[in-house]
């Protein structure tokens, strides 16, 4: 599934995916793990070639238009849901500090679309950005 320069948040799940960046330069492998009752799937995500840690929601993704960053709902350990942020130049990612499920990355914020509306994150580089 290739993404689109806009930052739009595209919807992946109850499956087995491969996901492109705009620039076609950065890939993150979905595996199918599982499904709770009555939600989304989860999924074992490989980035770049790299095991991400955690469980993916699989449900909404946005790629910002420099390929750079995405943003995916994404859990430590079953069953929890935050947003979850990838730098994947650098190899990081960040915790949003309150999940947005609905969001169009416009870097550098994170803007909460559809029943998200209203909540908004923007990066001012003081977040503590971990590597994986």
């Amino acid at each position: 599934m290739h993404f689109a320069d806009d930052g739009q948040c595209q919807w992946a799940g109850m499956g087995n995916y491969k996901l492109i960046s705009p620039n076609g330069r950065h890939s993150i492998d979905l595996v199918y793990e599982g499904e709770p009752p009555h939600g989304d799937s989860y999924h074992k995500a490989v980035i770049d070639g790299r095991p991400f840690p955690g469980l993916v929601w699989g449900c909404l993704f946005a790629f910002s238009s420099c390929s750079r960053y995405v943003a995916f709902s994404w859990m430590p350990e079953t069953i929890q849901r935050y947003t979850m942020v990838v730098d994947l130049e650098n190899r990081l990612h960040f915790v949003l500090p309150s999940y947005i499920y609905e969001f169009q990355i416009a870097w550098p914020s994170i803007i909460g679309k559809g029943l998200s509306a209203g909540a908004t994150y923007t990066f001012d580089g003081r977040e503590g950005w971990l590597v994986f």
